[in-house]
């Protein structure tokens, strides 16, 4: 698979063999990142609306919206277990969320508005 974000409110899913289009995930807002858990299972998306959404990779559903960050969301991603997501906001904050029941974990707070701006877990 090749998974892509855009400002036309979705998340696209391709065929990386023949370039054709798999499922298309409709947001409400500007999409700015989206990847892939370890086991494929899984896609996170960071969006203009304030959210970080989860989906089912083969379904295409909305499995968990985690919501709480005040400001656009730049950028997500799962930790390599797939257990927890990182997200990185507008609103100064990058947040560790429970994948599993959406409950925030930790937040970071940083003085600078623009100091999150991506975000990734190391193994």
């Amino acid at each position: 698979y090749i998974l892509t974000s855009s400002w036309d409110k979705t998340a696209r899913l391709w065929n990386i063999t023949d370039a054709t289009l798999i499922k298309t995930l409709r947001h409400e807002d500007s999409v700015n990142s989206s990847a892939f858990s370890s086991n494929d299972e899984l896609i996170v998306t960071a969006c203009d609306d304030k959210t970080v959404r989860i989906w089912d990779t083969q379904s295409g559903q909305i499995k968990r919206t985690l919501a709480g960050h005040s400001d656009y969301v730049l950028d997500s991603c799962f930790s390599a277990d797939g257990d927890r997501v990182v997200s990185a906001s507008r609103d100064n904050t990058t947040r560790i969320w429970d994948a599993n029941t959406g409950r925030v974990l930790s937040e970071f707070k940083f003085n600078d508005r623009y100091a999150a701006s991506s975000c990734d877990f190391t193994p």
